[in-house]
């Protein structure tokens, strides 16, 4: 039979990424199994070439299955046989430019899970297990570059064995920063008050851990040491959830589920195959599921129809969740301890004197039409590069800042990591621009400073993502975080602009009174207005008489909300079941929980109508609750109604991207801001413009509050 000596393929998938680590462990089994070929990135693309012998090929493709962890700003990856490589290569894997290197927090990766595992290796059971392609590099860096001497492992000499390894080119631990283990690093210790129990090797550790797991099974809760922060773990039962619920002062947000065993994931929660792979990645985030009914799902989510889930990120989350599922144990909760306050929740703590010198957010994600898009979070984000235009700019929005290295890369980072460093990046600005004008310290010489809004730095990000900056763009920015909430327009020519924007309201900080308020507003417009809140009255009177005898004062702050608008809905509509607000959204969630349960595909027309003041627009939210409140004292089912009114949204959405698609031939239309996690809104907009309109939302950054500095760069 005839075979074969000489195979070429390319290996093609699509990468968002600006952390390039990546190529290198390609390259490190490519060369482990002798490949040759070459690996480009062309923009947001990663080619691999191949041209070796069927049975060598075949080998590094299983192995690079295996050992590549999959990651949420990764694609399918595409293998086609190819007849020739654009490049001639004699031998060896050659990767054609230098990767970026960015020290970020990742999850473990697919080998080092394997020797966490293995009793016959020295990191057997080692809870701070890495190397250079996983681990929480982030985490102990002091300042930049990434150097064991700029990081809290400078104080840790690596033993003989761990400087071997660091020589040693076949090693995934090559040149490492910061190897480190059991015998060179600083031990986990179990404490109880004031006794301590330390895990000085990998004997001790399965000992603590083993406690640890006793600890929880008994009913306790325990703080956990992490790469982010300690984690409160605990059962999922009523004290535990009671307790969390006030010590952390989180009200009744949901609760994120620490999932031990993934096989009963889908006895929990509806799940596709993409949230799958976003449960896995080495992002680890966590998931927006919907939820089947099991025994602790009210604990966890107060009556929600969603679970947030997430599958342990580092080691010593990992081996604690092995012993947990051995005893039966299939998932617990987990939350962030923010302060010292906080941390006296318990007496038991899995810690470690390892200080973190950059605590993290955990990145959220939600899928919406087979896409997964990222709430927020920084954890397997940030730091990191994006490629765009190029500007000289630097950028700033809260937290974060946004620098042009110079080449059209920007380095996106917390705000006090680059402005302290910044004389080390750059001699000089082009522009500083600071989102709302605040006052900073910027160390380099600069020729001029703007400020910008939150909706343009949002919208631009998106642009900038796409390498579009210079191309018109539709953009909406409905944020619950900024209250800034409109359409704006950009042109080929001409900057960003308001557009349309929601009709303002009056938030307070007790809401019942922006309810009152708004049914004020109502009555004082019309007649028919008057005459509507009239029958509501009468049709209603439990809900209408929670807020009939509330005095309205001055100190209600304006806003452009749409968020506060279906707030006010849901309460009117009796859909949120509580009589105060947990958190400033959790009326418009419970309303998008309600449309979730809908079982059919078309609703009501709802009336979402503009009107004109002052040559400027205004979306029209007192006829949008006229039409709500008219539907409800016809009594309409809630659950229609509900869906009724973000498809109506969506609805009227897309006729606005219509209109001034038409008038100023603009084909690209962004969504930013946190609105848009609401999968029937996103998911619809997505479907019904799909093929005439490109729906760009960010896909490198979250969609709303770390993607603004990104775009203030643009300004």
């Amino acid at each position: 039979m005839k075979t074969i000596d000489t195979v070429k393929i390319k290996i093609e998938f699509e990468y968002y990424k600006g952390n390039e680590n990546l190529f290198y462990l390609i390259k490190y089994i490519a060369d482990k199994n002798k490949i040759t070929g070459y690996l480009k990135r062309e923009n947001d693309k990663v080619k691999i070439y191949i041209k070796d012998s069927f049975e060598k090929v075949e080998k590094f493709v299983k192995e690079l299955g295996e050992k590549l962890p999959y990651s949420i700003f990764m694609g399918t990856a595409n293998t086609v046989s190819i007849e020739k490589l654009d490049i001639e290569i004699k031998e060896g894997f050659k990767l054609l430019k230098e990767p970026n290197l960015i020290p970020q927090n990742l999850s473990t990766c697919p080998s080092c899970l394997e020797e966490l595992f293995n009793p016959e290796n020295r990191r057997f059971y080692y809870p701070f297990i890495s190397c250079n392609y996983c681990g929480n590099h982030y985490s102990y860096l002091y300042e930049y570059p990434f150097k064991r001497e700029k990081t809290v492992f400078k104080f840790f000499v690596p033993c003989e064995d761990c400087k071997r390894e660091l020589e040693n080119k076949e090693s995934l631990r090559f040149n490492y920063e910061l190897i480190s283990c059991h015998k060179c690093l600083t031990p986990i210790y179990l404490k109880k008050g004031e006794h301590e129990r330390y895990g000085f090797d990998n004997e001790k550790t399965v000992g603590a851990i083993n406690t640890a797991t006793g600890i929880i099974e008994k009913g306790n809760l325990i703080k956990v040491y992490t790469g982010q922060g300690l984690k409160i773990i605990g059962l999922i039962n009523k004290k535990n959830i009671s307790k969390v619920r006030t010590f952390l002062n989180i009200g009744r947000k949901p609760i994120t589920i620490l999932i031990t065993n993934p096989s009963i994931l889908n006895e929990i929660a509806f799940i596709s195959d993409t949230e799958i792979k976003a449960l896995a990645s080495q992002e680890k985030p966590i998931v927006y599921l919907t939820a089947k009914e099991f025994k602790e799902k009210e604990l966890v989510s107060n009556n929600l129809d969603f679970i947030k889930v997430k599958l342990p990120d580092e080691p010593l989350l990992i081996l604690l969740a092995q012993h947990l599922k051995e005893r039966g144990i299939n998932y617990v909760f987990i939350e962030e301890l923010k302060n010292e306050l906080e941390e006296e929740i318990t007496e038991f703590e899995l810690n470690a004197d390892l200080p973190i010198i950059n605590k993290q957010k955990d990145t959220e994600v939600f899928v919406a039409q087979g896409k997964i898009i990222i709430k927020e979070g920084e954890k397997g984000i940030l730091p990191n590069i994006i490629k765009s235009k190029q500007t000289g700019n630097l950028a700033i929005a809260n937290d974060y800042a946004v620098l042009d290295l110079g080449n059209g890369e920007y380095f996106i980072d917390k705000k006090e990591k680059i402005l302290f460093q910044l004389p080390s990046f750059v001699d000089k600005l082009n522009s500083v621009n600071i989102l709302n004008g605040e006052y900073e310290d910027i160390k380099v010489p600069y020729k001029e400073k703007k400020d910008y809004k939150a909706y343009e730095g949002a919208i631009l990000s998106i642009l900038g993502e796409y390498n579009k900056t210079e191309e018109g763009v539709i953009g909406f920015y409905f944020s619950s975080k900024v209250n800034q909430d409109l359409v704006a327009v950009k042109t080929k020519i001409k900057s960003i602009k308001p557009a349309i924007w929601i009709k303002p309201i009056k938030i307070f900080k007790d809401f019942r009174k922006t309810v009152k308020w708004a049914l004020e507003e109502i009555k004082s417009s019309s007649e028919e207005g008057r005459r509507l809140i009239s029958n509501f009255e009468k049709k209603y009177p439990d809900i209408y008489n929670k807020f009939a005898n509330i005095n309205l004062d001055e100190n209600g702050k304006t806003a452009y909300s749409i968020t506060a608008v279906l707030n006010i809905a849901s309460i009117l509509l009796d859909i949120h079941p509580y009589d105060d607000i947990s958190y400033f959204e959790e009326p418009y969630i419970y309303l998008q929980n309600e449309a979730l349960d809908f079982k059919d595909n078309r609703g009501l027309m709802i009336d979402y109508f503009l009107y004109e003041e002052n040559n400027v627009f205004y979306l029209n939210w007192i006829k949008t609750l006229q039409s709500i409140l008219s539907y409800k004292i016809a009594d309409v089912d809630n659950k229609m109604l509900a869906f009724s009114i973000f498809e109506g949204l969506a609805d009227w959405m897309i006729e606005q991207i219509n209109t001034i698609s038409k008038k100023l031939k603009i084909n690209n239309v962004a969504l930013a801001g946190d609105f848009f996690s609401n999968p029937i809104l996103t998911g619809r907009i997505i479907k019904h413009a799909k093929g005439k309109y490109p729906i760009l939302i960010n896909r490198k950054l979250p969609i709303d509050n770390q993607n603004i500095a990104f775009g203030g760069i643009f300004i």
